[in-house]
């Protein structure tokens, strides 16, 4: 949009004497920020840095260095032939008064036989005062295949806060090395490896959180780049952290250490104690409480399990001291019968066969209601509830609860015969 204020005015006019430094972003990248790939088979090893092939056999521990350009590569066992890396990456300025972050989105095309294609453009600068006062110069933001499109203007400064990433706020993967900050970000811990929060973030997280201000100056962007999705987790562990922090521990994998620490909560384990939060090798700990905890939760279940069992039996014996006077009848119109379950072994089969809840639902616990099963032949055709204090039926239900083309004749049935179940009752 056009620039209305003197502050906007002047940070549009100073932007546009800024040098490109889109070249020298580039050369910087391809050394230090894109992941260097060779993509292998059986017969061959494709490097993605110059698109030649070479022999597999100079593959040790999924590494390599090309013998036609002398890149060191990281090999990956595919059939693809093609690549693409994309990433924002970042060069902090001071100009002027103001502190500027520019921040550029690199994409880079790998394909077999080519050299390498690279495309960047600036996609966003925060102009920043001491005082606190900001304007951002952006490209529009739209929902195409691209995201950017038009040129640097002044934009609305929406940004969201230190939980999510906002409007025209974007996530720099790295920092050129040569960025400059200010010495009141330099306090806070900010230089070029800033990784794991935006550069807004950052400043505007820091100041309301020491446990974020500790860690940024600590270097330990392990956590920080968790630092959006476990941030409870941080705060809860906080004290463990510190002991990882004096014991110069890094922690590669932040999401397992977190579920690690929570297994040691269960099982008790002091985390004050530098032998558990600092384990040697991490996965080899986490997995061995993980194995301890599939131990003792099968065996619970088995427990369960046993205490279900018993209680079924309890239940099963009182069904048939309740319900045995009705277990001979037997209702027919001659193609449809109406029999009585007589077991808790039926009660399952019927639910399972009607796929509805008879028994997880536990009807033969009901001491004033008869189930009844009508079939014709094997086959399982409605499951019948009867009331036996008012000699009603409650309901009569088919597969999944629908209810079937015999159902009136089936409610006719029990009903004419109520008598029966009457007598029975009374016997």
């Amino acid at each position: 949009m056009r620039p209305r204020t003197k502050l906007q005015l002047r940070v549009t006019n100073l932007s546009s004497h800024l040098p490109n430094i889109e070249s020298l972003m580039i050369d910087w990248a391809k050394n230090e920020c894109l992941k260097h790939i060779g993509y292998a088979t059986k017969s061959r090893i494709i490097c993605m840095e110059c698109g030649q092939r070479f022999a597999p056999e100079l593959v040790k521990r999924k590494r390599a260095v090309c013998p036609h350009c002398d890149t060191s590569l990281k090999i990956e066992q595919s059939r693809k032939r093609i690549n693409k890396q994309t990433m924002f990456i970042g060069k902090a300025e001071i100009c002027e008064e103001f502190q500027v972050i520019r921040c550029f989105e690199l994409y880079a095309y790998y394909r077999e036989g080519r050299e390498p294609h690279y495309f960047i453009q600036e996609v966003l600068q925060h102009w920043i005062k001491d005082d606190g006062k900001r304007e951002v110069m952006a490209l529009a933001r739209n929902t195409g295949c691209s995201g950017w499109c038009g040129n640097l203007e002044i934009r609305n400064k929406t940004v969201g806060s230190y939980y999510s990433i906002g409007d025209n706020d974007v996530y720099c993967d790295k920092y050129h090395p040569d960025s400059v900050f200010k010495p009141q970000y330099t306090r806070m811990g900010i230089d070029y490896r800033l990784h794991g929060l935006s550069f807004l973030d950052a400043i505007n997280a820091i100041p309301v959180n020491p446990k974020l201000e500790t860690l940024l100056k600590a270097k330990r962007y392990d956590l920080l780049s968790h630092w959006y999705s476990l941030r409870y987790k941080v705060s809860s562990y906080w004290p463990s952290i510190k002991i990882c922090l004096r014991n110069k521990y890094k922690i590669k994998d932040a999401s397992m250490w977190f579920d690690y620490l929570d297994l040691l909560t269960r099982y008790h384990k002091d985390l004050h104690n530098a032998y558990y939060v600092c384990p040697t090798n991490l996965k080899r700990a986490h997995d061995l409480y993980v194995a301890k905890k599939k131990r003792d939760d099968e065996k619970a279940r088995k427990a369960r399990d046993m205490q279900r069992l018993l209680e079924l039996k309890k239940y099963a014996e009182d069904y048939i001291k309740e319900k045995s006077k009705f277990f001979d009848l037997k209702l027919s119109d001659g193609k449809i019968v109406v029999i009585p379950l007589k077991s808790l072994e039926e009660f399952k089969k019927e639910g399972e066969i009607m796929h509805h809840c008879v028994f997880s639902n536990e009807y033969f616990k009901k001491k004033d209601s008869l189930i009844l099963s009508a079939r014709i032949g094997k086959k399982h055709i409605e499951t019948v509830e009867v009331n036996l204090k008012t000699l009603s039926i409650v309901q009569s239900r088919g597969v999944c609860n629908k209810n079937t083309e015999y159902h009136e004749r089936i409610i006719g049935l029990v009903t004419k015969n109520m008598n029966l179940i009457r007598q029975k009752l009374t016997a």
